[in-house]
């Protein structure tokens, strides 16, 4: 039976992907503590008014020794466009879904196409950006990790329907919380 990852687990080895398609080890771009939303893809428009609101918190996190690196399908154009637009942390693409499927993140059920809060998190995500070219799974699930620099699971939150990311309120508070101490970052 598959063992679902939890809090405190560590991730394995993941290869990801610049826009330009050049390789990095996850390992390698965790210096430091990372906030990682897992966007269904780049062009996704609750997923990209979720980045916008996290490009807006990125200087706190950055005060807390936290950093943000988002993953998401195989469009890299959609990634650079992103970046061009404002995004100020790594989009990179992961167009195998290894990190999705290490963190169990599954495609949702078509009924939640249906469900009110997916179409609130629609509705809401419309104040900030604009809906892509659908270029992944229209089902895949939306995720946010936050990993320590050894690959550790301190936080996980796995989407039950489109656009469902926890408020970045809490991911501040999170981070605030299990990753540093009441004077700051813990080294």
């Amino acid at each position: 039976m598959h063992q679902l990852v939890q809090i405190g687990d560590r991730v394995p080895h993941v290869t990801l992907y610049y826009a330009d398609g050049k390789p990095i080890a996850l390992a390698e771009l965790l210096d430091r503590p990372a906030v990682v939303p897992l966007v269904r893809y780049y062009g996704c428009m609750p997923c990209r008014a979720f980045l916008h609101e996290l490009n807006d918190v990125r200087g706190e996190l950055d005060q807390l020794g936290v950093q943000i690196i988002a993953v998401g399908g195989a469009a890299d154009y959609q990634a650079r466009d992103l970046m061009e637009h404002g995004i100020e942390f790594p989009l990179l693409l992961d167009p195998n879904h290894t990190l999705y499927h290490a963190l169990d993140l599954r495609h949702i059920p078509w009924q939640a196409l249906l469900q009110p809060g997916t179409w609130c998190n629609y509705l809401r995500g419309a104040r900030r950006a604009r809906q892509g070219r659908i270029t992944d799974h229209p089902l895949q699930a939306p995720g946010l990790t936050i990993l320590d620099h050894d690959r550790t699971v301190r936080f996980l939150h796995r989407g039950q329907t489109l656009g469902d990311y926890p408020p970045v309120p809490r991911i501040v508070d999170v981070a605030r919380t299990r990753l540093t101490g009441p004077g700051g970052p813990v080294s």
